[in-house]
């Protein structure tokens, strides 16, 4: 059996030699390897000394290789590179089972939390951390594994995958007393309705909703204004007025009987929530994905 302790007694050498070899400049090397000039250059002269031939021939301000040392660069490259690779993948797969996911408030609260306890049964090895925020995270700069987003236009990509399109329709809570009998569109007209202020696209506010059934907007004075999705969404679970309800998102709401649809207002399709994993691969990141997938309608 070789003694590999005795042949590779000089691995740390290999590694400033692999540096080296692609820097073509023992300087590089050692700003690369954050060690001096002078280090590199004594760890050389050692390998070349253990192996009893030159590895590089020195130039004034570069170096090149010569056919030793091209050899052992083409043996040494791949063999450090495949056990670096080795080691983050065991790293990822073992040492680390925390999954970072973000998703804006409206998609956490109203959908993922609903159905999060189904996760945590299946897979309770995953700790997942819940990252909330209504602006777009930059995924890579703040470590997010995984993110639910809702853009305006169309996503792409091999990590990308459209999760379900969203439609909005007319809600309203048991606890609302109406002044009309909700039966048809016009009947808005004359509700107390809850709208949405601010960044929100014309998609999810109530003047769109109109025009798109062939109505003119009520008056702007007409009813509550929130800045928020959630808020406007409690408003209407206690009977505040009738919100425009975002489907799916909102459909446990419908389940336990905490809004209702009104009847005979149609709902308007919208854009796409997609699914985005940064994770590159890695086994939690992949099961929270497949799970969140089958949960979709």
């Amino acid at each position: 059996m070789r003694n590999l302790r005795l042949e590779l007694s000089k691995l740390n050498h290999l590694i400033t030699f692999e540096a080296a070899a692609r820097a073509d400049n023992f300087s590089r090397a050692a700003d690369h390897l954050g060690v001096t000039r002078v280090s590199v250059s004594r760890q050389i002269t050692e390998l070349e000394e253990f192996l009893g031939t030159k590895l590089f021939h020195r130039h004034h301000r570069t170096t090149s290789l010569t056919q030793a040392g091209r050899a052992l660069k083409s043996s040494v490259g791949p063999a450090l590179n495949d056990v670096a690779a080795t080691l983050q993948q065991i790293k990822l797969g073992a040492g680390d089972t925390r999954l970072s996911v973000t998703a804006t408030a409206a998609f956490a609260t109203y959908w993922l939390m609903p159905r999060i306890v189904d996760f945590n049964n299946k897979y309770p090895e995953v700790e997942l951390n819940l990252i909330i925020s209504d602006k777009y995270l930059d995924l890579d700069a703040e470590n997010v594994d995984v993110a639910i987003r809702y853009p305006d236009m169309p996503m792409t990509g091999d990590h990308i995958t459209p999760l379900f399109q969203e439609t909005v329709c007319p809600v309203y809570s048991p606890k609302y007393s109406p002044r009309t009998k909700l039966s048809s569109p016009e009947d808005l007209l004359n509700e107390n309705l809850l709208s949405l202020s601010g960044r929100y696209r014309p998609g999810a506010k109530w003047p769109n909703w109109f025009r798109q059934v062939g109505l003119s907007a009520p008056r702007e004075n007409m009813g509550v204004s929130v800045n928020t999705y959630s808020n406007m969404i409690q408003a209407a679970i206690e009977g505040q007025g009738v919100a425009l309800g975002s489907f799916p998102l909102v459909d446990h709401c419908i389940r336990n009987g905490s809004l209702m649809k009104v009847p005979g207002a149609p709902g308007l399709t919208r854009d796409t929530f997609y699914l985005v994993d940064q994770a590159g691969g890695r086994k939690n990141a992949r099961l929270f994905c497949e799970w969140l997938l089958a949960q979709s309608p």
